[in-house]
């Protein structure tokens, strides 16, 4: 009589081998569902963006109002001066108006139902073409699209300490290096030299105006570099940490850094481990250059 043990067990571990690769098929297939639902998710965003600034460009323009003083410069005539009044004390210094977001962001925030969305990036020849976004902090796009829907592939955010109404110094911009050239993905082809030869400019727009920025530096870091700080004591401080930017470029960009620049920064895994990071970072370009 044959004893039924060993088939038991032979049973049983077949059936535990079934499971866990059902498991890891699993795993792929969440994985390769999440990677096409951020891709389809940035197609989206590109196409709506390309949809809204044709229309835009397709309107009449409207006469830009001329400032008040103008206005009040136009209209005075020298028949008679008014007696002036007295002011019992000085007169309060006036305060900026805010600024007015760009027509075609409000209509994208609209569309998207999500005003968290503060502009838009793009390198030409590359994947990096994306609405950019931003929360009260910087763990929440990690693992949400544009939608605020669940996504490990997350969205291209900006750090939550800056602010696009201000000239921040430093603007960091953070996206996941996903394998198919989804996202932050296309960064590394940076440590290439003829690569960076070939797409060295960088367009973000923000809510509030078009800007065009110059790479002057690509690196591997870990996360103990400063390269995120957003608020800095002095201007000196912050041209001493952009002088180091510089410095740990992983070839001569020839690209110098000039008084008054901005820089914007690009941050990304290197996925070689948890504390380094794939960085360019570029200078804000003046309208004369």
């Amino acid at each position: 009589m044959h004893s039924k043990g060993p088939n038991i067990i032979n049973l049983i571990l077949h059936i535990l081998l079934i499971a866990i690769l059902l498991g890891g098929a699993g795993y792929y297939i969440r994985q390769a569902y999440a990677d096409w639902s951020a891709e389809r998710a940035a197609e989206i965003a590109r196409l709506e963006y390309e949809r809204v600034l044709a229309e835009e460009k397709l309107s009449p323009l409207e006469e830009t109002p001329k400032p008040l003083l103008q206005l009040e410069d136009e209209a005075a005539a020298p028949a008679e001066t008014p007696t002036p009044t007295a002011s019992p004390s000085a007169s309060p210094t006036p305060t900026a108006a805010p600024r007015e977001i760009q027509p075609l962001f409000q209509e994208l925030r609209q569309q998207y139902n999500n005003d968290d969305i503060v502009g838009y990036l793009k390198i030409d020849g590359t994947s990096i073409d994306y609405l950019v976004t931003q929360s009260s902090d910087n763990r929440f796009y990690l693992t949400k699209d544009i939608y605020k829907n669940d996504n490990v592939a997350g969205w291209v955010f900006m750090d939550y300490e800056n602010d696009v109404s201000k000239d921040d110094l430093n603007t960091i911009i953070y996206g996941h290096n996903m394998k198919n050239d989804i996202m932050f993905h296309s960064l590394r082809n940076y440590q290439s030299q003829s690569f960076y030869n070939n797409h060295k400019y960088i367009t973000f727009n923000t809510i509030y105006e078009n800007a065009t920025w110059e790479i002057f530096s690509f690196y591997r870091t870990d996360i103990y570099f400063r390269y995120i700080q957003v608020l800095f004591p002095s201007v000196e401080d912050f041209f001493s940490l952009a002088t180091e930017m510089k410095a740990r470029s992983a070839y001569d960009t020839g690209v110098e850094l000039r008084p008054g620049d901005r820089v914007l920064t690009l941050s990304t895994c290197t996925n070689e481990s948890e504390e380094t990071r794939f960085v360019v970072n570029a200078r804000l370009m003046k309208e004369d250059e």
